[in-house]
């Protein structure tokens, strides 16, 4: 590690410490100091360029607040986020999966979603990823407001579909033959993307086979 990386490294061991103790003291229901322990590490980025940090660290009082079902501070965590840090596709994403997965407001993740797909298009890094991401929770959204169609047709988008989301429309009640050719088209993209990000990427060919061979056996369910 060069000398320049050590101030990054020490911000990260000190996010992994927090979250260590975030998870222990939500366990033992005090949350409250869960929230008072990630105010006080966010209160050391200010005045820095640390976007990464104050993004992960007002996501976690946002889980917390959501955990004690508080869900008016959850959501100005969550606000504080869009107005705090830069237009960058992936605190778009953080927002679309905070207002889905913690308030269960579909307007707003799927807004943020279509913003991390703008965003995304400027910023270096793994687009495709990021873009693919964005897909799935907008589909996600959908999901979540009953717009079966609407919610393919976001999913079906995405350079690399999700297989989990495959799942879920099928369980939606979509038929299992247009999932199938959507996977089978991408199939062998995220084959190549698996290949040139080595460790780093995230292994979904395997699933989409498993899938496949899944909806091809006429989708068993578990016990019959």
């Amino acid at each position: 590690m060069s000398p320049s990386d050590a101030p990054t490294r020490r911000r990260a061991d000190a996010y992994f410490a927090a979250s260590v103790e975030v998870a222990r003291r939500l366990a033992e229901g005090r949350g409250a100091e869960a929230v008072q322990l990630l105010r006080r590490e966010l209160a050391r980025t200010k005045g820095t360029d640390d976007v990464a940090g104050r993004r992960f660290l007002l996501s976690q009082i946002a889980l917390c607040h959501a955990r004690m079902d508080q869900r008016d501070e959850a959501l100005r965590a969550l606000e504080e986020m869009e107005e705090d840090l830069p237009r960058e596709a992936e605190t778009a994403l953080l927002l679309a999966e905070g207002y889905l997965l913690l308030l269960d407001n579909c307007e707003r993740a799927a807004h943020h979603a279509a913003l991390a797909m703008q965003w995304a298009e400027d910023e270096e890094g793994d687009v495709e990823q990021i873009v693919s991401r964005a897909h799935s929770l907008m589909a996600r959204a959908l999901l979540r407001g009953n717009d079966v169609v609407g919610a393919f047709g976001a999913w079906e988008g995405a350079p690399l579909p999700d297989w989990r989301v495959g799942v879920e429309l099928i369980e939606a009640g979509h038929d299992p033959a247009r999932v199938r050719v959507v996977l089978s088209a991408a199939l062998p993209r995220h084959t190549a993307h698996e290949r040139r990000e080595g460790a780093s990427g995230v292994a979904a060919s395997d699933q989409i086979q498993r899938l496949l061979a899944w909806i091809d056996a006429g989708c068993p369910r578990r016990g019959k």
